[in-house]
């Protein structure tokens, strides 16, 4: 059977691109890039295939089509439309053209032409249109939340479900059904190879409900991860947060994504599992199984690392502040003197520690590199041999201003070998 995925450099896209593969069949993937090592492989922009005949070519010669493009945010005004349903809608009609009949569509639970928002109202347009020609075997199929290991969602979950203390907006009040990825792309591969017409519409969640703050739960114990604090975020704030986290293009947190969270306190992101299993001929997959404790550091690392940086670019800049602003220059002067700098050169060689402090700091925030650290190691690390050369009465000072740069050295060690 063959079987092209759109999509196929997605999450779902790519382990269905796997799973359909391992089942027997003769599968092709389309993507705006072609994968490294990938033969069977057609590279399209799939926005720009909003014209039936721009299909034709494409889809000649195949058995079906799953169709796993979806974003959850637009780069573009008008980007849900174009990704969502009018390149959709445009291969629906080649489809039928060709007479490829059976079509898999990746949708959402919530989509509906006349939803709250463009995501599902995009997906739930594309639906209607599936439904209505006659000439294809649908297979519409709404998952709630997908679960697999290097998703960016779930890696951004499991980093949350590490946090001793978490604020997030419908923490307990937002119910999500989480299904994982090898779970869904069964379920895809049993539609495609399905003797019988297929069932035309399928909610593929996973087999409980419940809320964010369960779900991140769920991740913790998988991980076996410190228990945290999950509160919720007041909605007035969480509509400021969402408007400003918004101005960054990666962020998954807009005012549409939060209305689609208040939107999913009714239960409509949720539904019963049963015939999902069904079809699979098995249980699924509990969240509480999704993380594994080998993924903890890794989720820790996430936040971890941006809070050393940060902490350590505060540093450097509070020691550059007070060097220059703060401390007597006439200690930092003898101090020089005891180290062998001439009087002539101590206020400039002063200077020059401060500005290199504060560079080092400025660097930090704005653009952090591996050299960066292993920059600091050395620099740290002179700093500390010379003064235990010359100045060594601060090791037994007892706050520690030496004594304190040995888990410093670690740290940026740490941070130098860590980093990419």
């Amino acid at each position: 059977m063959k079987v092209l995925v759109l999509g196929a450099t997605g999450l779902i896209g790519g382990h269905a691109v796997q799973a359909l593969r391992a089942a027997g069949c003769s599968v092709t993937g389309l993507s705006r890039r072609r994968p490294a090592g990938e033969r069977d492989w057609l590279e399209a922009e799939f926005g720009n295939l909003t014209d039936a005949r721009d299909w034709l070519p494409l889809l000649a010669g195949y058995d079906a089509v799953v169709n796993c493009v979806g974003i959850i945010r637009e780069t573009r005004a008008g980007d849900f439309d174009r990704l969502h349903r009018a390149a959709p809608v445009a291969m629906f009609a080649a489809c039928e053209q060709l007479g490829v009949r059976r079509v898999v569509q990746v949708s959402a639970l919530g989509s509906a032409p006349d939803a709250a928002t463009g995501y599902w109202r995009s997906k739930g347009a594309a639906e209607a249109d599936l439904m209505a020609r006659s000439g294809l075997q649908p297979a519409i199929i709404r998952p709630s939340l997908v679960y697999g290991d290097e998703g960016a969602s779930s890696i951004m979950f499991r980093m949350l479900a590490t946090l001793p203390v978490l604020m997030m907006p419908m923490a307990h009040g937002a119910k999500v059904q989480p299904i994982h990825v090898d779970d869904l792309v069964a379920i895809i591969v049993k539609l495609v190879t399905a003797q019988e017409a297929p069932p035309r519409e399928l909610a593929t969640v996973g087999p409980r409900a419940g809320s964010m703050a369960a779900y991140l739960g769920d991740l913790r114990q998988g991980m076996q991860a410190p228990a945290g604090l999950v509160l919720d975020l007041p909605m007035p704030v969480a509509r400021l947060v969402a408007r400003v986290a918004a101005l960054a293009p990666s962020s998954a947190l807009t005012p549409e994504s939060l209305l689609m969270l208040e939107q999913s306190a009714d239960g409509g992101n949720t539904a019963n599992a049963a015939p999902a299993a069904a079809l699979l001929g098995r249980p699924l997959r509990d969240p509480a199984s999704f993380a594994q404790p080998a993924q903890r550091i890794d989720a820790v690392w996430q936040w971890a690392s941006v809070l050393i940086t940060l902490a350590m670019a505060t540093l450097w800049l509070w020691t550059a502040a007070v060097s220059w602003f703060g401390w007597p220059h006439e200690e930092s002067r003898a101090w020089l003197a005891a180290c062998g700098i001439p009087a002539f050169a101590q206020e400039p060689m002063l200077l020059a520690a401060s500005l290199t402090d504060a560079a080092i700091g400025v660097l930090l925030l704005l653009r952090p590199r591996r050299w960066l650290w292993a920059a600091q190691l050395a620099l740290v690390g002179g700093y500390t041999v010379i003064m235990s050369l010359f100045l060594p009465f601060f090791w037994l000072h007892p706050f520690g201003p030496l004594s304190k740069n040995l888990p410093l050295l670690a740290l940026m060690f740490l941070m130098w070998r860590a980093s990419r």
